[in-house]
């Protein structure tokens, strides 16, 4: 295929009154990548150089694009949105290529093969446009043209404009288009204003090839390969088949879902082979999930390296983190913010760390939690450990070297560091640094009052005190 030869129009100007949003809805993420993006990536795979026209919130979707690389695309604006027409023709100054693709920006479940097989085939029956059908009986389904045929002439009615049997005229316009750049330039600007809606269609060009006895080819796809996205609702449908999509695939690659339906996967995700995904479980963008891994039912984990042969307990929250290899998270930990687990690490119960580090084979299993830590290797953290690290101003580091002990119901308050094979004693607040091989304990020394329980209940009795 000749893609040196094709330039493409992307039209994403509209203003999304449909969304009831006060953004465009280009920007809101369909399995966390923002719907523009879809057809951006596909057209920038296959090496077409893309204009964007844009109007509604053109600095919002400028500024996503930038962020994610988007250098090689150009912009048109498009003052005020009158239709498809009017946004094509703003673009005529950057017409350059023999043939002109355009497509609509909100079409996420397009596919690239769909586009590349439009383009030749269009370039092979030197045709003076080509465009992209479905078959769709349902008009409930969304306000797609539809295809007419009267009197051998072909035109697209726009669904407001419709009042055939869709049963019929079953073939809909998937806003999907390639166009020879001279026919193009000869008819864009003779295209009239509808007097319903006031708005110039790029459709009516098919009626006035067809009118001209010029060659039209199509193609057919599924529709829902074609899906626009214009409500919230349509929103959601695309979303369930794109998510589907993307965990057939990793089912095929040998992923176990137990309860798919109910399971979110992001479009960038990676999973590896023989690892289990249990209901509920949110797998969010940038996160990497080796192999032999087991994710525990209704755990969120977003933009995280998971190694291999891990277990997430139910009910985990990771974010941002690295969790080494055979290492065992939850059930209900949180880890975020930059965390590092090591290799065959324990994370328990009701554990949060946050800005930490922890070292391989060391163990924190119940109710405590970790922040702005520097954990070494074997060490144990008892149950209900707390780093104070916060002093009302900034965060303070704590550094636990390896093989140190600390006993339960711990108080560390940074800054401090404890030494390698040091231990601490239960209940004991830490101010100082412990040596390497020290016993540090800090609590008050205990008293017993020989028969002052007795007493004291003597005492509320006759005061009229109840006891339980």
């Amino acid at each position: 295929m000749a893609r040196t030869a094709v330039q493409a129009i992307l039209l994403a100007a509209g203003a999304s009154s449909r969304f009831k949003s006060e953004t465009s809805k280009l920007l809101f993420t369909l399995c966390g990548q923002a719907m523009i993006l879809f057809p951006v990536k596909i057209l920038h795979a296959l090496g077409i150089p893309t204009t964007l026209v844009i109007g509604y919130k053109k600095e919002q979707i400028k500024r996503l694009l930038e962020e994610h690389g988007c250098d090689s695309l150009s912009f048109v604006e498009q003052a005020e949105q009158r239709g498809t027409g009017d946004a094509v023709a703003a673009t005529t100054a950057t017409w350059h290529a023999d043939h002109i693709f355009v497509m609509n920006g909100d079409m996420p479940l397009i596919q690239a093969e769909l586009v590349a097989n439009l383009i030749e085939q269009h370039i092979q029956s030197d045709a003076a446009v080509s465009f992209v059908t479905a078959h769709n009986t349902d008009p409930s389904t969304g306000a797609y043209g539809r295809i007419v045929h009267i009197n051998g002439i072909m035109s697209i009615v726009e669904a407001r404009d419709f009042t055939g049997n869709p049963q019929t005229d079953c073939c809909i316009n998937a806003g999907i288009y390639i166009f020879r750049r001279e026919f193009l330039k000869q008819y864009i600007d003779t295209l009239h204003t509808h007097a319903n809606s006031r708005e110039l269609y790029l459709t009516d060009l098919i009626e006035i090839a067809s009118r001209q006895h010029l060659r039209i080819t199509t193609i057919t796809a599924p529709f829902d390969q074609v899906r626009g996205v214009n409500t919230l609702q349509e929103l959601w449908a695309a979303e369930q088949i794109k998510r589907a999509e993307i965990i057939e695939h990793y089912m095929q690659q040998g992923v176990r879902f137990t309860y798919a339906q109910s399971t979110h996967v992001d479009v960038d995700v990676v999973i590896g082979a023989g690892t289990c995904i249990e209901a509920g479980v949110q797998l969010l963008s940038g996160t990497r999930i080796g192999k032999h891994v087991t994710i525990g039912s209704f755990s969120c984990i977003r933009n995280s390296v998971i190694g291999e042969h891990v277990t997430v307990q139910s009910h985990s929250i990771i974010t941002d983190a690295t969790i080494g290899a055979s290492a065992r998270i939850g059930p209900f930990a949180h880890i975020h913010n930059n965390s590092s687990i090591g290799s065959e690490s324990v994370i328990g119960n009701f554990v949060e760390v946050t800005t930490s580090s922890i070292a391989q084979k060391t163990k924190i299993k119940h109710l405590s939690y970790i922040g702005n830590a520097h954990i070494g290797s074997n060490v144990n953290i008892g149950a209900g450990t707390i780093i104070a690290n916060y002093n009302g101003v900034s965060k303070q580091t704590t550094i636990i070297e390896d093989n140190a002990s600390i006993g339960c119901n711990n108080s560390l308050v940074a800054p401090i560091t404890i030494e390698q094979y040091a231990m601490t004693g239960a209940g004991s607040v830490i101010t100082e640094d412990v040596p390497a091989h020290a016993l540090a304990i800090a609590r008050a020394q205990q008293v017993n009052k020989e028969g002052y329980a007795t007493r004291l209940r003597a005492s509320l009795s006759i005061a009229g005190v109840r006891m339980l």
